[in-house]
């Protein structure tokens, strides 16, 4: 009887606590459901307020009435017209960094404040329904970035070639711009403040415009505050409606974040903006709590000053309606350690940027940029040598090294680091995950540049160059406004080397990158082929030879098959014919070295023939 009691006593108890749960969650939909006021409910002529932050962390109220909904204003997407009034906003009109603020009639949300029409007389803004607001969710990924544009092999070997052009960048980060206008009456979402801390004006004026492009609006700032995101616990959500909230894209010694308003909170997750950071989707970018300086009032666009505070949780989405992110959700970033040595001596920066296809090149790329124009010079000739290693998970480090001189250096280094991790981040097989950067900068004031003008060889003393014969290479190099010098290769003929014509190539590390990519074009197959390409890559900074053939071949996969038989050959090239094989220059298997402290310019070729041993 006991036992029977016990069991029984366990049931009742079981069976009232589940009880008390649906009630609870009873309850919970209840106040979930009379919290929000469907669209079907919002009039023409209602009034009510909205909630921001004007001036530190206060939340404020500000007038809202109701002029209309304008419905179907895109694919399935509404838009609720409404006129803001407060003594600030009447000054200063609608400012940027609002985006989010929660709409509320008879104390239920309707929506975020999310647009807005330019030079309009009156603060009339475009609010987005809390109800697609809400339809963000997680999406059930795993957080990680979706792919941006992606760069061809071509375009690599391209870029390489033209490091030093503007051209570069912009293609790479033209396409950026992810915020149109909503309809054809050009309702723009209202313009998020992109605070810049520790960034020079000039780095700002060269890379701003891809950003801004994209809705943005550059102002300066203070440093972001760095911190883990796990360390905020759930139980204590860090955000309420009308909160300033901030994006982060770069934190630690430099900042980059992006400020809007907090529209809705549910437990771990918040809804912001109304309106998308960047339409990127599926995103894992750092959330952070801001702080409002103070409110700038312009007569093209008014905005807010603001600092980001410590991160304290992840954005997960990035969506038309808006941003959702998750409060204790670490967002996933890239370490960067930045070395410069110069005239000020040496010193080391380290910051973190966030892990996406485009704009983890773009940040990278805007930080180096950053180092030469404010802790050295920002115009005028110089040298620069470049030592990088990029880690990619999987993979020994990528050790990357080159050099430019002259006034185009400064333009090279951001652009050859763009390059590089775009090609790596955006490649077509798998993520490749970059764990940290290490980037070393040499700056010199002084051109350190050394033309190379003469080569020749020694011929042997027959007369006759033969397979397994060693041969001497001389140069000569003249450096900007010094003496000139020479340096000696002893080449060696390989013992396989068959009879005919061949040629030595001698100049710049990169010069001959050049050449081997235009004679075995990089085709990988995977993203192990992918990270050898980058590691093909040579540095301008060393004298290279190379010695040059043609041999009845074949490339696949970017990779020469020196000397196959014909039938081989014949399948590799899909030629199943056995008709003759054009003959496939290649790279010599093997370069001499020796690195300079100056950058290589031009190039020499010198002709050969080689001769059968009789």
């Amino acid at each position: 009887m006991k036992r029977n009691r016990t069991i029984v006593g366990v049931t009742v108890k079981i069976t009232r606590n589940c009880v008390l749960s649906l009630l609870v969650l009873s309850l919970a939909s209840a106040s979930f459901a009379t919290g929000i006021m469907p669209l079907s409910e919002v009039k023409k002529g209602m009034k009510g307020y909205g909630l921001t932050v004007f001036d530190g962390n206060k939340v404020e109220r500000f007038d809202v009435e109701i002029l209309g909904v304008l419905n179907n204003i895109g694919p399935r997407q509404d838009l609720i017209l409404g006129r803001v009034s407060s003594d600030l906003v009447e000054h200063s009109g609608i400012i940027a960094g609002m985006s989010g603020s929660p709409i509320y009639i008879d104390g239920k949300v309707i929506g975020a404040l999310a647009y807005s029409w330019q030079f309009s007389k009156d603060p009339v803004a475009g609010i987005t329904p809390i109800e697609e607001m809400l339809r963000i969710n997680t999406g059930g990924g795993s957080g990680g970035a979706a792919l941006g544009q992606r760069m061809s092999n071509a375009d690599f070997v391209s870029d390489m070639k033209n490091i030093a052009s503007t051209d570069v960048v912009d293609k790479l980060f033209g396409g950026l711009s992810g915020k149109t206008a909503m309809t054809g009456a050009s309702a723009l979402p209202i313009a998020v403040p992109l605070s810049f801390g520790s960034f020079s004006t000039d780095t700002l004026q060269r890379y701003g415009k891809y950003l801004e492009a994209s809705g943005f609006m550059a102002v300066p700032s203070g440093t972001t505050a760095t911190g883990s995101a796990s360390s905020t616990t759930n139980s204590k959500t860090p955000f309420a409606p009308g909160d300033a909230i901030a994006g982060v894209l770069v934190d630690g010694d430099f900042s980059v974040a992006a400020t809007g308003t907090v529209t809705y909170v549910d437990g771990d997750r918040v809804w912001a903006f109304g309106h998308p950071f960047m339409d990127l989707g599926q995103i894992s970018f750092p959330m952070a709590r801001s702080e409002v300086v103070a409110i700038m009032a312009n007569v093209a666009r008014s905005f807010k000053f603001a600092n980001s505070g410590q991160i304290v949780g992840s954005l997960q989405q990035d969506r038309s309606v808006g941003i959702m992110g998750v409060v204790g959700h670490e967002p996933e970033m890239i370490p960067i350690e930045l070395t410069v040595d110069g005239v000020k001596g040496t010193e080391t920066y380290h910051l973190r940027v966030i892990r996406h296809p485009q704009l983890s090149p773009l940040m990278l790329a805007m930080a180096a940029d950053n180092i030469v124009s404010s802790t050295q010079r920002a115009a005028g000739e110089r040298t620069v040598i470049l030592d990088s290693e990029i880690d990619v998970d999987g993979y020994p480090p990528i050790h990357l090294q080159d050099g430019w001189a002259g006034s185009q250096a400064r333009q090279a280094i951001p652009n050859y680091l763009a390059v590089v991790s775009s090609y790596l981040l955006s490649n077509e097989f798998r993520n490749a995950t970059i764990r940290n950067v290490k980037i070393h900068l040499r700056h010199d004031d002084e051109l350190k540049i050394a033309r190379l003008e003469q080569a020749s060889i020694d011929t042997p003393a027959d007369g006759q160059i033969h397979a397994g014969d060693t041969i001497r290479l001389r140069t000569t190099l003249k450096p900007f406004r010094g003496e000139a010098f020479e340096k000696t290769f002893d080449v060696r003929i390989p013992d396989d080397q068959k009879p005919g014509t061949a040629y030595l190539f001698v100049g710049s590390g990169s010069a001959m990158s050049q050449l081997d990519f235009l004679l075995v074009p990089p085709v990988p197959n995977s993203l192990d082929q992918v990270v050898k390409t980058v590691r093909r890559l040579r540095s301008s900074t060393d004298l290279t030879v190379g010695l040059y053939s043609a041999s009845q071949g074949a490339v696949t996969s970017g990779v020469y098959l020196p000397n196959l038989p014909p039938s081989v050959n014949a399948v590799v090239n899909g030629d199943s014919s056995n008709s003759a094989q054009v003959p496939v220059g290649y790279y010599a298997p093997e370069h001499l070295v020796t690195p300079l402290q100056y950058v290589v310019d031009g190039s020499l070729k010198l002709d050969l023939q080689i001769s059968p041993r009789m």
